[in-house]
C-alpha cells in the first residue's frame, strides 16, 4: 500500500508542480513583480536579519565567536524550521481549500502537502542561500554537507505523515490551523532555534531538548557544522517513519469517506 502511495506521489509530480505554481502565482496576483516577490521578501528578511543581529545588537555565541557565528546559527536552525511550520501550519486546511478539486474520484489527496511543501521551500531556500554565502565568507564550509539530503529525507517524510493527519482532521475541526500555528509559533522560542546550551544552562537546556521539534534541528546542524548527536538523529528517524506510516493509514482511510464531510 505504501509503495502504492510513493508511485502516486511520482505520477503525480507534474500535477503536483502545476498546483504550486498556481498557489504561488496566487499569492502574488496583481502584484507589479509577480512571482518574484516570492524570492525577494524572504531574501530581504534574512539579510535584515543578518545586518541588525551581526552589527546593530552585536549578538555573539560566546566571547570567541565571530561576527557571522549567532546569525549562522540561527539560520542554520531556521532552515528546516521554516519550512516545516509553513507547511504543517497549512496542512489543515488543505482538503478544505480544495475543495472543488478533491471532490473529484480522481484527485489524489494524498499530493496536497507536496503542493504546500514546494511553496513553502522559497523561504527556506533563501535561507539556505544566505546561509551558504555567510559560510563561505567565513570560509567554514563543513564537508559534511555532502549528508544534506538524508535529514532533508527524513523531514519530507515527518512533513508528509503529520501534513496528511492534519489535513484529515482540520476538514472536522476547523479552528485546527490556527492551533497549530499558534503552537508552532510559541515552540520556537522553546526549540534550538535561537537557543544554544550555554545561553540558557544545562537544566534549561535538557527541558528544551523535550520537545520533539528540537531534535530536527539538531540534525541539521550536524550537517551544517560538522558534529553528531546520535540519540537526536535516532529520534529523528523513529519520528519521521512513525509520522509517515501514521499519516498514510489516516488519509488512505479518509479517502473513502472525506467527501461525506466537505
Amino acid at each position: 500500500m505504501i509503495f502504492k502511495t510513493i508511485t502516486t506521489l511520482w505520477s503525480s509530480r507534474e500535477l503536483i508542480w502545476e498546483m504550486a505554481v498556481r498557489d504561488l502565482k496566487g499569492t502574488s496576483k496583481g502584484a507589479l513583480l509577480g512571482i518574484l516577490w516570492v524570492v525577494i521578501n524572504p531574501l530581504i528578511q534574512v539579510t535584515a536579519y543578518v545586518v541588525i543581529v551581526s552589527f546593530i545588537f552585536k549578538t555573539k555565541l560566546n566571547d570567541q565567536a565571530g561576527v557571522f557565528d549567532y546569525a549562522l546559527y540561527v539560520l542554520s536552525g531556521m532552515i528546516p524550521w521554516q519550512i516545516m511550520t509553513k507547511t504543517i501550519s497549512d496542512a489543515p486546511m488543505l482538503i478544505r481549500s480544495n475543495t472543488e478539486i478533491v471532490k473529484q474520484v480522481i484527485y489524489p489527496i494524498e499530493t496536497l502537502p507536496l503542493n504546500s511543501l514546494l511553496v513553502g521551500c522559497f523561504g527556506g531556500l533563501m535561507n539556505f542561500i544566505t546561509f551558504l554565502a555567510l559560510f563561505l565568507i567565513v570560509g567554514d564550509v563543513k564537508w559534511t554537507l555532502i549528508y544534506l539530503p538524508l535529514p532533508i529525507l527524513f523531514l519530507l517524510l515527518f512533513i508528509m505523515g503529520v501534513s496528511w493527519i492534519f489535513s484529515v482532521v482540520g476538514v472536522l475541526l476547523k479552528d485546527l490551523r490556527e492551533m497549530v500555528s499558534l503552537i508552532l509559533m510559541l515552540m520556537v522560542y522553546f526549540s534550538p532555534v535561537i537557543l544554544n546550551e550555554s545561553m540558557v544552562g544545562g537544566t534549561v537546556w535538557r527541558i528544551i531538548m523535550l520537545n520533539p521539534l528540537s531534535h530536527i534541528i539538531v540534525s541539521f546542524r550536524d550537517v551544517f557544522w560538522g558534529s553528531f548527536h546520535f540519540w537526536s538523529w535516532m529520534i529523528f528517524l523513529f519520528m519521521s517513519l512513525g509520522a509517515f506510516l501514521m499519516g498514510h493509514f489516516v488519509i488512505h482511510k479518509a479517502k473513502r469517506v472525506i467527501n461525506e464531510y466537505i
